[in-house]
């Protein structure tokens, strides 16, 4: 860093932490202070006053990596940079066509997904879900989507330490059937969620693509198991083409 009169050094190596953190999915104490040059004292300072502000979250394992705040942010900034606007009328239109409700979500820090856009359905039966509210990832399906889309060796291995709570008789709790069902969503593209988050709801659910071509973000049908069953074909190829659609409309290419 070159001498700059008005530059604050603590604010701008706070800011070099968040950087840092960004390039890697968790660092110790000792990581981030070696990597960055400054004193473990001061970096600890540092990445005390983020934990409390919630920028950055602390695991048991005390590694740090970037926190749920980010997805609160996260979402803010699609929202000004118009990439709601511009998915908004997918959603719409998948609802008008399908008359199924539609979700658009993303996935935090705890690897639970945050709703961030809904097209609700007219039916009488209504979802309970709200723009803002957080869903676990393992038994939804765009959980289970955005999870596919990130799955490595680390994830892997985290996956062990989750809590699988079994809600319904169908919900995976055992953690390598879990790996193998993301893996499976890798290969086809889509992602079901047979009653495992609620009884009596299905949930057929495609990922969304950036112009890296990572998984940003997620689209989902949401119904009652009956209807939803009996026009599942239906369902998951318009949620994948719509998919497509978005991803090439926001800038990745196939």
């Amino acid at each position: 860093m070159g001498k700059d009169k008005y530059l604050l050094s603590s604010v701008y190596n706070t800011l070099e932490i968040l950087d840092l953190l960004s390039e890697y999915k968790e660092l110790t104490l000792s990581e981030i202070s070696k990597k960055l040059n400054l004193g473990k004292a001061s970096v600890f300072r540092m990445l005390y006053t983020l934990e409390k502000k919630q920028f950055i979250h602390k695991t048991q394992d005390a590694k740090y990596r970037l926190g749920v705040k980010f997805a609160h942010y996260g979402a803010k900034v699609l929202d000004r940079q118009d990439n709601i606007a511009v998915i908004r009328p997918f959603l719409e239109k998948l609802r008008d066509e399908h008359n199924e409700t539609v979700h658009l979500s993303v996935l935090d820090a705890d690897y639970n997904i945050t709703v961030i856009d809904k097209a609700q359905n007219n039916s009488a039966i209504q979802m309970t879900s709200r723009i803002g509210g957080k869903l676990p990832g393992y038994c939804t399906g765009m959980g289970k989507v955005l999870l596919a889309g990130m799955l490595d060796d680390e994830l892997k291995e985290k996956i062990f330490s989750f809590d699988l709570k079994k809600n319904t008789d169908t919900t995976i709790t055992d953690p390598n059937e879990l790996i193998e069902e993301l893996n499976k969503i890798r290969q086809q593209g889509y992602a079901e969620d047979l009653e495992e988050s609620e009884v009596g709801l299905v949930c057929y659910a495609a990922p969304i693509k950036n112009i890296d071509g990572n998984v940003t973000a997620a689209i989902s049908f949401s119904g009652p198991a009956l209807r939803m069953q009996q026009n599942r074909e239906e369902l998951i190829s318009a949620i994948k083409k719509a998919a497509e659609e978005i991803s090439e409309k926001i800038g990745y290419i196939s």
